[in-house]
């Protein structure tokens, strides 16, 4: 069974429930295991056939701070062509330039260590809850058929 690392940073919880949502629906596919950026290591990535970043975005387009720091190890690695994928939150309180600004940072990061991106990011905008039933499921369908 292949199988799916999602490291996610998150503090006010958003993050978090996108994660556990799609967590949930790989679930039924592969063998998926969900670590916190502050307990990940970048190096457990080469253990796992798939890799899912997730961040929010604060401030004028930053990283949650524990995913900020994860991905400054990350930069030192060569993933060789694993297939990657983002997950991003933002609110458009924040300056309309930084709106979900975590997805394109972590899919350039992705790119510059030589991940592979299967498919753009699933970007989410305000509170998750509304695209649990519709946005979340339909990215994460589409994962899987590109995991397959």
């Amino acid at each position: 069974m292949r199988s799916i690392l999602i490291i996610y940073g998150s503090t006010g919880g958003n993050t978090e429930m996108v994660v556990e949502n799609v967590a949930e629906i790989l679930k039924k596919k592969f063998k998926v295991e969900i670590q916190r950026a502050e307990e990940a290591s970048p190096n457990s990535i080469f253990k796992y056939d798939v890799c899912i970043l997730a961040s929010p975005t604060y401030g004028h387009g930053l990283l949650e701070d524990y995913m900020a720091k994860f991905v400054r190890k990350l930069k030192e690695l060569d993933l060789k062509g694993k297939p990657c994928a983002v997950i991003g939150l933002g609110d458009p309180k924040y300056e309309a330039q930084y709106h979900i600004e975590s997805a394109p940072i972590l899919e350039d990061v992705l790119t510059k260590v030589n991940g592979k991106i299967l498919l753009p990011a699933l970007k989410i905008s305000r509170t998750p809850v509304m695209h649990l039933k519709g946005l979340i499921p339909f990215w994460t369908d589409k994962l899987i058929e590109l995991i397959k």
